[in-house]
C-alpha cells in the first residue's frame, strides 16, 4: 500500500457518511501477527480496519494505531481497485 492509498483510506475512515458495515475485511485479521502474509485487499476494507483499530471512545483518532496500520500496510496489504 502506498502513501497515497492509506491517505485515501484514512479519508474514507473519517467519512461518517460511508457506510463499511457491508465490507469485508476478514482478509486483514492478524494483520499485526509476525507470520501474516500479504495480502490483495480494497481500501474499504482498509479504512473499515482503520475504523476498528485507531478511532477512541471519545471519537479522537489513535496516532500510534494509525502508524502502526500504515508500518503494518506498507509491506502486507496489496491494494486492488
Amino acid at each position: 500500500m502506498t502513501l497515497a492509498q492509506f491517505q485515501t483510506a484514512c479519508k474514507a475512515a473519517q467519512n461518517p457518511t460511508l457506510d463499511l458495515s457491508a465490507t469485508d475485511d476478514t482478509m486483514l485479521f492478524g494483520c499485526g501477527l509476525p507470520g501474516f502474509k500479504p495480502v490483495h485487499t480494497t481500501l474499504a476494507a482498509v479504512a473499515k480496519l482503520i475504523r476498528w483499530q485507531a478511532i477512541r471512545f471519545n471519537g479522537q483518532w489513535d496516532a500510534e494505531a494509525l502508524n502502526e496500520i500504515a508500518t503494518i500496510g506498507r509491506k502486507k496489504f496489496l491494494i486492488v481497485d
